[in-house]
């Protein structure tokens, strides 16, 4: 069956742990188009389409990396226009930025957008104004829940698999359940501190169920000598874990399982 691929693409300095800020502009090291290639010649050399949640003000920096995406045949949703946190913003501030993402990112996509992904999985279940502001701004489905709680975000009370919710199809993030634990696998550090096996697994035993995984990651995660935010030790470790890994995971699991855009599951 058809697994997930989703990436999304933002800059290497675009995280929102507590301690993290933007770096002085005059020394951000540009690495973004060349980490997009590499994720689009793993999918060309494995025949796989994906969904590329784009943030609204990397695709203003970065446009022709976003041709390149549309020419490659795959899917262009949003990730909104900043990487805020969308559970700390007004909904009028929220549909403001998804309204903004849209104005930019459309002109590019190969077709009408009709999927978001919130910055760092911001929302929760019960935030019904985020899911009514999806559907007035004519989006089909959502991949911002992330069933298993982390100390930035999740929501336990969130469904694993792909449901409903206020007319949407939401897609949340894989997770496999030990005991009374769900564990993600598959998307960011979780896909960079667990081995291949495990991943492998996670994917099948959600196969054998009739679901589908999901892989999640980002552009920097395929960049093992990305620069460096002044972090805690703990962000720190989140953040930069086994970078060195990534490309090789995802280019077995990419060998090992088909993989397509959410556009293509939904339709």
């Amino acid at each position: 069956m058809n697994n997930l691929l989703t990436f999304d693409i933002e800059e290497w300095y675009h995280a929102n742990f507590p301690a993290a800020g933007i770096p002085e502009k005059q020394s951000l090291d540009e690495r973004l188009e060349s980490n997009v290639q590499k994720l689009l010649d793993l999918c060309e050399k494995h025949d796989a389409r994906a969904t590329f949640f784009v943030l609204g003000e990397t695709a203003e920096k970065y446009p022709g990396a976003v041709l390149r995406i549309k020419e490659k045949g795959h899917e262009i949703a949003s990730h909104g226009y900043r990487h805020e946190l969308v559970y700390s913003l007004a909904p009028e501030a929220f549909a403001a930025d998804l309204r903004k993402s849209l104005d930019v990112l459309e002109p590019l996509a190969p077709q009408k957008i009709i999927g978001y992904r919130a910055p760092s999985w911001s929302v929760l279940h019960h935030m019904g104004w985020f899911f009514d502001i999806l559907k007035k701004n004519g989006l089909a489905y959502d991949s911002s829940l992330f069933p298993a709680k982390t100390y930035l975000y999740g929501d336990r009370r969130a469904q694993r698999f792909p449901h409903k919710i206020n007319g949407l199809d939401e897609i949340p993030a894989s997770t496999l359940v030990l005991g009374r634990w769900r564990i993600p696998f598959a998307s960011g550090f979780f896909f960079r501190f667990f081995p291949y096996f495990l991943i492998r697994a996670g994917i099948r035993n959600l196969n054998r169920r009739g679901q589908p995984g999901m892989i999640c990651l980002h552009p920097r995660e395929m960049d093992a000598s990305s620069p460096r935010l002044a972090l805690p030790p703990r962000d720190r470790f989140i953040h930069f874990f086994h970078l060195k890994t990534t490309e090789i995971k995802l280019d077995k699991l990419l060998a090992a399982f088909k993989f397509c855009s959410i556009r293509d599951y939904l339709t």
